[in-house]
């Protein structure tokens, strides 16, 4: 999307219409590159150009850990972070031109880096190439905490961190999956635990 700005022209007193070129949203520079969303933000956040931050959620009753930018890139000029007046919107980040050129002179490397992490550790590759085929072999898409819950069944010793790697997703989500998960788990043993109730 152009963005523009309004410029006083001193000469002739005339606000001049000036375009500060195509930002675009973080989801959608991830698209232009082939990956999703979750993707995406991992890379960046990799690249030190988003981090966590907690939010008022849409319905404004809990807050929510999201990957926004950091202060100091939206003061470089890489990015903006939008917070829509619309009562019920999402606020989101929208990156500059600047930004985008900043990215793509780091990209490649982060997504090498990102890639031989996995790669260091065989048990890693074999959670990622496990998970890959489960979710090719399904008629739907997996969302992040059922990701998380199937390397933590499947590989119960596998790091957060390298979970992160895996999926994508942040590590405050990955937490919060695991101990939910861990929660459930728990709860479900002591039901199984409890005596029948009488039937005489």
């Amino acid at each position: 999307m152009e963005y523009t700005t309004e410029l006083l022209d001193r000469s002739t007193g005339d606000l001049d219409t000036v375009s500060l070129g195509n930002w675009v949203t973080v989801t959608e520079y991830g698209a232009t590159k082939g990956v999703g969303s979750r993707q995406v933000r991992a890379i960046l956040s990799h690249l030190g150009l988003l981090q966590e931050q907690l939010e008022a959620s849409k319905s404004g009753n809990t807050r929510v850990a999201r990957r926004r930018l950091t202060v100091d890139a939206v003061k470089a000029g890489l990015g903006k972070c939008i917070y829509p007046r619309k009562a019920g919107a999402f606020p989101f980040d929208v990156l500059s031109p600047k930004g985008q050129a900043w990215i793509d002179q780091r990209w490649d490397e982060a997504v090498q880096t990102m890639a031989s992490e996995i790669a260091s550790s065989p048990m890693v590759t074999m959670a990622t190439e496990c998970l890959d085929g489960f979710k090719a072999s399904r008629g739907s898409d997996m969302t992040p905490q059922m990701e998380v819950c199937f390397l933590s069944d499947h590989f119960p010793d596998l790091l957060q961190v390298d979970i992160c790697r895996i999926t994508g997703a942040s590590p405050r989500m990955v937490s919060l999956h695991v101990n939910t998960r861990a929660d459930q788990i728990r709860a479900w043993k002591a039901w199984k635990a409890k005596a029948l109730p009488n039937q005489g």
